[in-house]
C-alpha cells in the first residue's frame, strides 16, 4: 500500500509549506462534515445506501483529483491503524461495521473519509499554524464533489450534520500545540480553562477521548452554527496566538530560572534517542517532547523539527511495521523503532 508508508512523508513539492511558529504550532487541522441530501443519514443508511455512496464519491473523484481511494474492507488491520496514526482518517472510522472507504490526496494532507458518522468528512492537515492556504485546499476538494452532488442544507442552520454541534458550517478548525513551558510553570490547566470558556475544546493526540501526552495538546471550536467559516478559523488563529505569547514567555521563565535542569534533561533525550537499543512509543513521545523544547529554543542544533516530526509519526506502532515492511511483535517493534530512531538521528 503506497509503498509501505510513502504518503507518511509527502514530497515537499505536492505539500503546503509550513506554516507559521511551527516550534509550538505542531500541525493545523480543518474538518469538515457534509450530508447528502437524497441519502439517508448513517443511523438510518442501509447496507445498499453505504455502498452506492462509495461509489458515487469513487466516480467523481477518480482521475478527476490526483490521489488513492482505498475500501477500508480491502485493507489489512495494519494499514487501517496506519491510516489512524497519519491522522487521514478517525478512530471510530476504522472499526465501522458498514462499508466505508478514504480518498487521499496526492500531497497526503487532505483526505475524504465516506460513511464516517457524515456521509462525507474532508480533513485537512499541515505543519505550523497554516489556516489560510490548508482551507484553500480542503474546500477545494469539498466544493469540486458539492459541484456533483446535492448537500443537505438548511436556510435557518446551515449545513445538516448527524451530530447536532456540527450544523451549521460543519466545520472543526485545530491546532496541535506542544506546551512544555505552560506545563513546567503549572499555568496550563489556567490556559486552557479559558479556551473552554471561549467555545473551545482540549483533547489529546487523538482527538476525542485520547490521552494527553508528551505536553501535546489538540484545541478546536466546539460549535460550530451562527457562525462563518471564515470567522471560527480567525476565533482559533487569534487563541493559538495569544497561547503562543504565553508559551513563549513561560519558556523565557524557564531558560532564565532552570536552564541547567531543562539542557540535562533535553541532552539526556537526545542521548537516548540516540543510543536506545529497543524503545516503546510512549517513551519517544516524551522524549520528543523534550528535545523539541530544545530544538525551538535555539539549545539542539543537531537536528530539526522536521525530522522529530516524522519521527513522531513513524515511529508510531503500526508505522513502524510498515516502514520495516514487517509484522513484528511488540519487543521486536520495540527494536526496530530504536533502529530507526538512531538512524534518522544520525547516530548509525
Amino acid at each position: 500500500m503506497f509503498d509501505n508508508i510513502r504518503w507518511l512523508i509527502p514530497a515537499s513539492d505536492k505539500t503546503l509549506q509550513c506554516g507559521e511558529e511551527s516550534e509550538i504550532v505542531v500541525s493545523s487541522r480543518i474538518r469538515i462534515a457534509r450530508n447528502l441530501d437524497n441519502v439517508p443519514f448513517e443511523l438510518k443508511m442501509k447496507q445498499s445506501d453505504a455502498e452506492n455512496l462509495i461509489g458515487l464519491i469513487r466516480s467523481i473523484v477518480d482521475n478527476k483529483i490526483p490521489g488513492e481511494f482505498l475500501n477500508l474492507r480491502d485493507l489489512k488491520p495494519l494499514e487501517r491503524e496506519s491510516l489512524l496514526e497519519c491522522h487521514l482518517v478517525s478512530p471510530g472510522f476504522i472499526t465501522k461495521e458498514k462499508p466505508t472507504s478514504v480518498f487521499i490526496n496526492e500531497g497526503g494532507n487532505v483526505s475524504v473519509m465516506i460513511n464516517e458518522e457524515d456521509h462525507l468528512r474532508f480533513q485537512g492537515i499541515g505543519c505550523g499554524l497554516n489556516f489560510v492556504n490548508l482551507s484553500s485546499e480542503v474546500f477545494r476538494v469539498e466544493e469540486y464533489i458539492g459541484d456533483n452532488v446535492n448537500y443537505a442544507y438548511s436556510d435557518g442552520y446551515g449545513f445538516l450534520t448527524s451530530c447536532p454541534t456540527n450544523i451549521g458550517t460543519g466545520m472543526r478548525a485545530s491546532v496541535f500545540m506542544h506546551l512544555p513551558g505552560l506545563v513546567f510553570t503549572n499555568e496550563v490547566e489556567k490556559v486552557l480553562k479559558g479556551a473552554l470558556q471561549i467555545g473551545m475544546t482540549v483533547r489529546g493526540i487523538y482527538g476525542e477521548g485520547s490521552e494527553i501526552r508528551g505536553s501535546l495538546f489538540q484545541i478546536s471550536n466546539q460549535h460550530t452554527i451562527g457562525f462563518k467559516e471564515e470567522d471560527l478559523l480567525e476565533r482559533i488563529t487569534k487563541l493559538a496566538r495569544m497561547i503562543i505569547d504565553i508559551e513563549k514567555k513561560a519558556r523565557d521563565v524557564i531558560l532564565t530560572k532552570a536552564r541547567s535542569e531543562f539542557e540535562d534533561k533535553i541532552y539526556r533525550s537526545l542521548a537516548i534517542l540516540r543510543a536506545a537499543r529497543t524503545i516503546n512509543s510512549t517513551e519517544v513521545l516524551n522524549l520528543l517532547s523534550a528535545l523539541r523544547f530544545g530544538v525551538g529554543v535555539g539549545m539542539v542544533k543537531e537536528t530539526t523539527l522536521q525530522i522529530l516530526n516524522e519521527i513522531m509519526v513513524v515511529s508510531r506502532p503500526a508505522n513502524i511495521q510498515l516502514y520495516f515492511g514487517e509484522l513484528l511483535e511488540e519487543q521486536e517493534r520495540d527494536i526496530k523503532r530504536a533502529e530507526y530512531i538512531r538512524k534518522k538521528l544520525g547516530a548509525e
